[in-house]
């Protein structure tokens, strides 16, 4: 058989040119290639086969390549991050406590106040530009930022969280 084409039961599948390799979905989406290969297709009995396989793979194992899979049918399997709050562009510049700006965007304060605790990297400098300090004032832009760049839900889910200005790289 040819090395660009794929068998598929008794159907032979060309490889598109969108397909893409476990490792490669792995880093677009911000999971482990371990994760993604070894615990996935046992924890989703819906995980997608792959469109190609590797090449010269036998039921013992071997074979060279990485197998092809369709971006399209990874989809559902992609982590999944909250909706984006959206405010209008006359409170960006306001000044704000965490509890403050909790009430803007019409979540329990606590939502907001954990972060200081669980993950105080991520919160930008107050107005004055020092760390966070109780009563601190923010400028509503930059706890925006901060509060839409959340990751999704799940442990190691931070992993996934982009880069923000104020973060050490």
């Amino acid at each position: 058989m040819s090395s660009n084409r794929a068998e598929r039961g008794s159907a032979v599948v060309e490889p598109d040119e969108d397909w893409v390799t476990l490792r490669e979905w792995a880093a677009e989406v911000g999971y482990t290639h371990g994760y993604v290969v070894h615990v996935m297709p046992r924890a989703y009995p819906d995980f997608p086969a792959p469109k190609r396989r590797r090449r010269g793979v036998t039921d013992r194992g071997g074979g060279g390549g990485s197998a092809l899979y369709d971006p399209a049918e990874l989809e559902p399997f992609r982590p999944r991050r909250p909706r984006p709050v959206e405010l209008p562009e006359e409170l960006l510049d306001r000044e704000v406590t965490l509890v403050g700006f909790a009430k803007l965007i019409g979540v329990d304060g606590r939502s907001v106040t954990q972060i200081k605790d669980d993950r105080p990297d991520t919160l930008p400098n107050t107005v004055d530009g020092l760390r966070w300090y109780p009563r601190a004032r923010f400028h509503v832009r930059d706890l925006l930022l901060m509060w839409n760049s959340r990751p999704g839900p799940g442990s190691g889910s931070d992993k996934r969280r982009p880069p923000l200005p104020w973060t050490a790289t």
